[in-house]
């Protein structure tokens, strides 16, 4: 897949792994902590301003004096996207913001078959939409004037899926299990996933595996298109597409299989993502603080599982639990499908949407102190992210968390489903 989406966006009839290529760009996201000074003083606009989409994620609903203020915020982000020309249509600002991660997929930005590059490093996450998803980073700023960028085309490692995904397992833990086995493996590579098992996983479980692909080491991460892919994509597609399914006789470097029913949860940490532990291993670890949100597990498929353990009960009174949806489009349809009022309930405060306290200086009522431990759905448990950096973070799915949370301690959450 990965060589028929480069050769694609090449130009070209067909490219091979150690290739260089000039990709042309089909959207490029961008959050509102980027700025970059250099295409202004030069003059520069994007190349296409109708092909860039601005997500307001790190700092809604406003931005503080503890943000470092290289990262700019909201202010200069509107003005930046305008002086590029970007439309105001393209800036998800207040009211439609949520994580550059989601709110291109959910408006009809990402599509099977394109080039899309992203200026954070979670880009990949899109790569669950059968396209190639590219974490730019500082590259994003010359490819917004141009359109285009080079890369080499990379080695792929192929992940064939089979069986079900039990109840009670959701992106986070597959990651994990990818995180703890293949780490060395797939470092500059591209990991592609297909196998009959696919057909069992939510899109939203599949943006969370994508959404690990640089912390096990890979560039990205493309996974096969099938009817549970189109059945998503097709209400909201912004013009015509076209799947890349791989052939037939692909060659891959290395080849795994997983059965999805072998799954169990896993826990990573503290303060080391690549750290993983089987949650047994954790069990009665004690907790102040449990967060519910990010690009790793702010989504609908996260926020229902967490509302299912939680529903009927109330949480540990030692634990303070903090939910940030993904989106302003999850927050509303958590609120009419009665999730958010089950969380609420169980006495969860829920935030506005966005990173949330996933980010550094974050402005959530989380904020860990010295000595505190926080379980988390987010994407990073680095010391410090959170809050202090005498703080322990351990990393897990939104049910792990939702589970913990009622406990005051690391729990299992299969006992808690009806």
């Amino acid at each position: 897949m990965t060589e028929k989406l480069l050769a694609r966006a090449s130009g070209k009839d067909a490219v091979s792994a150690g290739d260089v290529v000039t990709v042309k760009i089909d959207v490029i996201s961008i959050p509102d902590s980027v700025v970059d000074d250099w295409l202004i003083e030069n003059n520069l606009k994007a190349w296409d301003p109708k092909r860039v989409v601005f997500s307001f994620d790190h700092f809604p609903p406003r931005a503080t004096e503890a943000n470092p203020k290289w990262w700019g915020d909201v202010e200069q982000s509107r003005a930046f996207a305008q002086k590029i020309g970007v439309p105001r249509e393209n800036i998800y600002d207040v009211g439609r913001h949520g994580l550059s991660h989601q709110v291109p997929a959910e408006e009809g930005w990402v599509l099977p078959g394109i080039f899309y590059l992203s200026s954070d490093t979670q880009g990949a996450t899109m790569g669950a939409l059968n396209c190639f998803a590219m974490p730019g980073i500082f590259s994003t700023f010359p490819a917004l004037a141009t359109g285009e960028m080079w890369m080499v085309v990379p080695e792929c490692v192929r992940i064939d899926l089979t069986g079900e995904m039990p109840k009670g397992i959701l992106g986070k833990d597959i990651y994990f299990r990818l995180l703890q086995d293949l780490r060395g493996r797939a470092d500059s590579r591209v990991l592609e996933f297909g196998g009959p098992g696919l057909q069992s996983l939510p899109i939203d479980v599949r943006m969370g595996v994508a959404n690990g692909s640089n912390h096990i080491g890979a560039i990205t991460s493309v996974f096969e298109p099938d009817q549970r892919l189109l059945e998503y994509v097709k209400p909201k597609a912004r013009e015509p597409f076209e799947p890349v399914p791989p052939d037939r006789n692909a060659k891959y470097v290395e080849s795994y299989e997983y059965d999805l029913s072998t799954f169990e949860p896993l826990v990573s940490g503290p303060g080391d993502i690549s750290r993983i532990q089987p949650l047994s291993e954790l069990r009665g670890t004690r907790v102040q603080a449990a967060y519910i949100g990010s690009c790793s597990g702010g989504r609908m498929e996260d926020l229902k599982l967490a509302a299912e353990v939680l529903d009927g009960r109330k949480i540990s009174p030692e634990v303070r639990l903090v939910v940030t949806p993904i989106s302003s489009n999850v927050q509303r349809e958590a609120a009419e499908n009665g999730v958010l009022r089950t969380l609420l309930r169980a006495g969860a405060t829920v935030t506005s949407p966005g990173c949330g306290a996933c980010h550094f200086g974050n402005d959530t009522p989380l904020r860990l102190a010295d000595g505190e431990t926080c379980i988390t759905a987010s994407v990073e448990n680095y010391a410090g992210r959170m809050g202090s950096t005498k703080a322990n973070i351990y990393a897990a799915s939104a049910a792990v968390v939702a589970a913990s949370a009622l406990t005051g301690e690391i729990t299992d959450p299969r006992g808690y489903f009806k």
